[in-house]
């Protein structure tokens, strides 16, 4: 085999910080990003294979076996944060037993801290960073022209060097070549190796999913907007790259026929960025009865009555949007540009459109005060969305929210813990860490724990499998206000 790719461990629980999130609730998310890369590779000619570890709960004595099974001559292994440890890692223990295969790491994380993350993983021989398909194959087939000789390619520097969206050492430095441009047509790529994952183990969280089998999809790339607290454009930029109306719909009929979906989970950054694409897309859907429901993210201030009424013509139900906050100076900080009554219009129209509301808010934000969380619980409980998520802010590393953070309270440096669920930042406003964990649990007791809205949901109970998903949604709800091992 030539390339294995690897994602590292990381359980449910332990991705919503040890929540008791419910055996039966799902949540265990594909690696799209490697998927997509496996399949650009072996499109190219390259025999390629994938190991989900988190979904097959494997250890590190089971991944050394398959990597024993698969013999590979290059393994990739890629990482968010959270796994960013993990993945350093089972480097180290790959490395130990298997010196002379060529170690690469990419993926979120090593595209927003290069030399960083080569400077605390002595283990990675290589680092690809940014979007990875092109870069991958140009640093595969030099590999090849080197005979597979793991010391052969990493002395030629001459070669690495016209490889864009890589590092790599020379003697005690770190060398970074030049970014490379996004793709500007992504129909040129194939569809992801969904035939290397196992499809059956992605069960969306409850209130994400109304029909099933799911499967999860990228519609576009890059995002144009500069949010304080996101480093997602670390990967694809800030310019937007979409498929084609046509490409997407058709990507969605070979689901629908060899995976045998009946729903799409796109987790583009903001699929309504560009409402013309969006709507020439819903117009398909429409005019060749797709018959296939979907969800998606989006802003505010990217919608219109209209398009909101032909994304549910389409077969969209649930829009997840980030509210973030309920007091307009702590959305100033965080550069979202946005205001609470953008906030209340698009709830309200996404409801009247007849489209499920799911609103992030985030909690601990840079200046906030627990006065100034209960404004935003507030504002939740005003606006009535189908679902909320209260999330712990963690200022990743390399956006202006983690240099904030530092002016404004304590930041620990644990990236297993930046899940965006454990405290790694306190902000001056609050006591400690406990504060804001107990504000995280009262924002969850006080939205969800409420007459109303269980009668709100009793009144959208039009099937048996809709009660099995409000149970288990009620089982991961519980799961955050009552968390696993906490004093």
């Amino acid at each position: 085999m030539d390339i294995l790719l690897i994602s590292p461990p990381l359980s449910v629980e332990e991705r919503y910080g040890n929540r008791k999130v419910g055996k039966y609730s799902g949540g265990h998310l594909p690696p799209l990003g490697i998927a997509y890369i496996a399949g650009f590779l072996r499109n190219s000619g390259f025999s390629t294979q994938i190991i989900d570890s988190s979904a097959y709960n494997l250890t590190d004595n089971d991944i050394l076996q398959k990597i024993n099974d698969f013999k590979p001559k290059v393994i990739g292994l890629s990482a968010i944060t959270p796994t960013f440890n993990r993945a350093t890692k089972l480097a180290t223990i790959i490395k130990n037993n298997f010196p002379d295969i060529l170690l690469v790491i990419g993926g979120h994380h090593a595209s927003i801290l290069p030399v960083e993350t080569l400077q605390e993983s002595p283990s990675f021989d290589l680092l690809v960073y940014g979007e990875g398909e092109i870069t991958s194959l140009e640093l595969l087939k030099s590999y090849k022209e080197c005979g597979f000789n793991r010391d052969a390619l990493l002395s030629n520097e001459g070669a690495l060097n016209n490889i864009a969206g890589i590092a790599f050492r020379k003697s005690a430095k770190i060398v970074v070549t030049p970014s490379r441009m996004p793709i500007s047509n992504l129909d040129i790529l194939p569809y992801p190796a969904w035939d290397l994952l196992p499809m059956d183990k992605y069960i969306p969280l409850p209130n994400q999913y109304f029909n099933k089998p799911v499967v999860h999809m990228v519609a576009t790339r890059g995002c144009a907007f500069q949010c304080s607290f996101c480093s997602n454009n670390a990967v694809f930029g800030r310019r937007l790259h979409a498929l084609s109306p046509k490409r997407l719909t058709e990507a969605i009929k070979y689901v629908k026929s060899n995976l045998g979906a009946r729903e799409i989970s796109f987790w583009d950054d903001s699929m309504t960025t560009d409402n013309a694409w969006l709507m020439e897309f819903c117009r398909l859907m429409v005019e060749e009865k797709m018959d296939t429901s979907w969800t998606c993210y989006s802003r505010v201030d990217t919608v219109t009555k209209e398009l909101l009424n032909l994304m549910k013509k389409a077969g969209c139900w649930n829009i997840f949007y980030g509210f973030e906050s309920g007091n307009q100076s702590l959305l100033d900080l965080i550069d979202k540009k946005i205001n609470l009554e953008q906030i209340r219009q698009t709830n309200r129209w996404t409801k009247e459109a007849g489209i499920e509301v799911r609103a992030s808010f985030m909690l601990a934000l840079p200046g906030e005060t627990p006065e100034m969380a209960e404004e935003t619980i507030n504002f939740a409980i005003c606006l009535e969305p189908d679902y909320a998520q209260f999330s712990i802010t963690t200022p990743f590393p390399k956006t202006k929210l983690y240099e904030d953070a530092k002016k404004y309270g304590i930041l620990l440096k644990d990236y297993s813990k930046y899940n965006m669920w454990e405290v790694v930042f306190v902000p001056s406003g609050y006591r400690d860490a406990q504060e804001v964990k107990e504000m995280e649990r009262r924002a969850f007791k006080r939205f969800y724990l409420r007459l109303n809205y269980f009668l709100g949901r009793i009144k959208k109970i039009r099937s048996a499998s809709d009660i099995l998903r409000y149970i288990k949604g009620l089982l991961f709800v519980i799961g955050f206000i009552f968390r696993k091992n906490e004093k």
